[in-house]
């Protein structure tokens, strides 16, 4: 049996940026961070006698025969991509749920061409693991999607991420035990918005929005993203700063959502955690529902939950 694992992501800043169309242009900085929850996919032999070549376990089981009739897409995707046989089973697990916007979908597809890999005999570099699987997301399964998850889910870390037009990228971890990193680990808090939605699909219905308010939003973003950058390695920055940044970059994120009943409810749920206690926040991924990222501080966490 083989079991791996890749870890979800938080991004803080430059996010939207790592698409092919704004960096080939003008090149990127992110800055995210792996967390201790994680996608897992297991993988073993199934013998001939279940009468099935291949049993996919996800929030279905199917029991087929032959790829094309499987239909999770990105399993479905990989086992052609890969050229594996039959013979399988496949069974996933996350410890978050998935569309939430903290890299969900790559995770699986880096820990999915992992396992198959190792089945393959196949020993992956994290570099490889990493390019393999922005090719198969953008290429195989046709995703609207950039590039930092991926980065982000095989390398780990708390992760300064440069990404220059060529779409070759630069990696900074930055030291866990550093006392800005370790505020941000103690004050950092994720609270589930209940909706759920197609990272790929909210993204479409963004690059609508006109395009001049959103190359300006996007502009801001990635200038706070690269002032962030500079502080941090010139060591000029302090909690509050990260805090007060983290708030400016919400502030033009949100200019990138289109309006629906959903935004509405996003922007309900910001005004009550800053009510009930948060310095700042944001909405992860794409946008469009998921996960927030609040900073609180710890004396007051326990009451912000409540509330």
């Amino acid at each position: 049996m083989i079991i791996t694992r890749c870890p979800y992501r938080v991004s803080f800043f430059g996010g939207g940026t790592d698409f092919p169309s704004w960096y080939k242009e003008k090149g990127c900085r992110i800055i995210s961070t792996s967390i201790d929850a994680f996608c897992y996919v297991t993988i073993r032999k199934l013998l001939p006698f279940f009468g099935n070549n291949y049993r996919i376990s996800w929030s279905e089981i199917e029991e087929v025969n032959k790829i094309e009739k499987i239909k999770h897409p990105a399993i479905k995707g990989a086992l052609d991509y890969l050229n594996i046989k039959g013979g399988l089973e496949i069974h996933t697990d996350g410890d978050l749920p998935a569309r939430s916007g903290l890299g969900s979908s790559s995770s699986f597809s880096a820990a999915l061409i992992m396992a198959l890999s190792t089945l393959k005999g196949e020993e992956l570099s994290i570099k490889a693991l990493t390019n393999n699987t922005i090719f198969f997301e953008q290429e195989i399964l046709k995703e609207n999607v950039g590039i930092q998850d991926q980065i982000q889910t095989c390398c780990g870390g708390f992760n300064l991420l440069s990404i220059n037009k060529k779409g070759n990228y630069r990696i900074l971890r930055l030291d866990i035990g550093s006392e800005l990193v370790q505020n941000i680990s103690k004050k950092m808090m994720l609270v589930y918005s209940g909706i759920s939605r197609i990272s790929s699909e909210f993204q479409e219905k963004s690059q609508k929005i006109d395009p001049l308010k959103r190359i300006k939003s996007l502009e801001k973003i990635a200038k706070i993203s690269d002032q962030v950058t500079e502080e941090i390695l010139n060591e000029n920055i302090c909690f509050n700063n990260f805090s007060d940044y983290l708030e400016e970059t919400w502030e033009n994120k949100i200019k990138l959502f289109p309006d629906s009943e959903s935004t509405t409810r996003i922007l309900n749920i910001y005004a009550e955690a800053k009510r009930s206690g948060a310095r700042s926040g944001k909405l992860l991924g794409a946008g469009g529902g998921g996960f927030f990222l609040f900073l609180v501080d710890e004396d007051l966490q326990e009451d912000f939950k409540k509330k």
